[in-house]
């Protein structure tokens, strides 16, 4: 019976060990930032007048996942670099994309604001 205690203790221990090495160092994660705002593409790539909810849903979801300031630097570097992997991207709906949401992300979605100010 004791074996059998020990052998499920060191399995949580390692559940826990794999667990927290998964786990990022913060609550930003640039690829799930990428991902969530895939709902923004039509809006910014087409002649859609305003976003969509899903879209504003998901840039109230990064922002939210950016609390601290390294963190919102961070996001900040991130999305810089996505608006230049979209080369139709309409980059005035990236730069209006916060405002229609109402969500203050904290910078402009574009590619030409240093993310260390």
């Amino acid at each position: 019976m004791k074996r059998v205690s020990t052998s499920v203790f060191g399995l949580g221990v390692l559940l826990l060990l794999t667990v927290a090495a998964m786990k990022p160092v913060n609550g930003f994660s640039c690829l799930l930032a990428k991902v969530s705002l895939l709902q923004c593409l039509t809006f910014l790539i087409s002649n859609q007048d305003i976003p969509s909810t899903s879209c504003c849903n998901a840039v109230s979801n990064v922002r939210a996942s950016a609390l601290t300031t390294p963190e919102l630097r961070e996001a900040c570097q991130c999305l810089t670099a996505a608006v230049d992997e979209f080369p139709r991207l309409n980059e005035d709906r990236a730069i209006q994309l916060s405002e229609l949401c109402k969500v203050d992300v904290g910078f402009p979605l574009t590619k030409d604001i240093d993310c260390n100010k």
